[in-house]
């Protein structure tokens, strides 16, 4: 799906809600626009969100070796596993070929091998080798095939700047970065306006997300909006420190 829309384009348009303040060339050319675009498109491609235009797909990028359950693989954007199959080349009687594998945020290491059922991100390394565990430790060769969620592109200074797009997020989702990076702004000139606005634009998210139950929903906001009111406490202790200067 098309991106087009850059971080200078949403710019210009949130400018008319903070009454003409400025949005970039405050602290840097760029900033604090380019900090605040990157910080909303972090929180819209955050775990656990799901969206079907940021899944990617590796088809057997594990092939398990007898007794070893750490595995290194390359994927240059990875951001965080949502799935993962087992393949089993050579199944046995009544055994399915393929079992879908429980994700688990960490698993220790286990000392009997047994075909895998479980499989954590163990390590990355942040340039773009990921190191996966698999539990139990596998008794035969199988493959693996992952399904994961790509990592945001930040803009940077360095790069296109506010040139940059608003990628891998696709146009028919401006809806969503346009509310949240108008939020961030207005952070920074009215607190009431802003707190108003991020709380609308993680509704916004969690009722546009796929892939979660409506559980995960609600925990996933419970927890977004309580991280917003302690965001709300420290503005409120900086407003006050900078009226107590006064």
């Amino acid at each position: 799906m098309a991106c087009t829309n850059t971080i200078a384009s949403v710019q210009i348009w949130v400018a008319s809600y903070i009454s003409q303040r400025l949005t970039s060339g405050v602290v840097s050319a760029t900033e604090p626009a380019l900090t605040a675009a990157n910080k909303t498109m972090q929180f819209i491609l955050s775990a656990p969100l799901i969206w079907e235009w940021n899944r990617a797909s590796a088809a057997a990028a594990i092939t398990t070796v007898a007794g070893t359950s750490d595995y290194a693989v390359t994927l240059a954007n990875f951001g965080f596993l949502e799935k993962a199959t087992l393949v089993n080349a050579s199944p046995i009687g009544n055994t399915p070929p393929n079992f879908e594998l429980d994700v688990y945020k960490s698993l220790s290491k286990d000392g009997k091998q047994n075909r895998p059922s479980k499989i954590a991100t163990l390590l990355d390394n942040n340039a773009g080798s990921i190191t996966f565990r698999l539990f139990p430790v596998p008794d035969a060769v199988y493959t693996v095939d992952l399904l994961y969620q790509n990592a945001p592109i930040l803009a940077t200074a360095g790069g296109s700047g506010l040139g940059s797009t608003w990628a891998p997020i696709p146009d028919k989702m401006a809806y969503l970065y346009e509310e949240g990076f108008r939020a961030e702004m207005q952070l920074m000139f009215n607190s009431q306006a802003g707190i108003a606005g991020m709380e609308r634009f993680i509704r916004m998210v969690v009722g546009a997300v796929e892939g979660l139950s409506e559980m995960e929903k609600a925990i996933f906001l419970e927890e977004s909006l309580r991280g917003l009111k302690t965001r709300t406490a420290e503005l409120t202790n900086i407003q006050q420190g900078r009226q107590a200067r006064q």
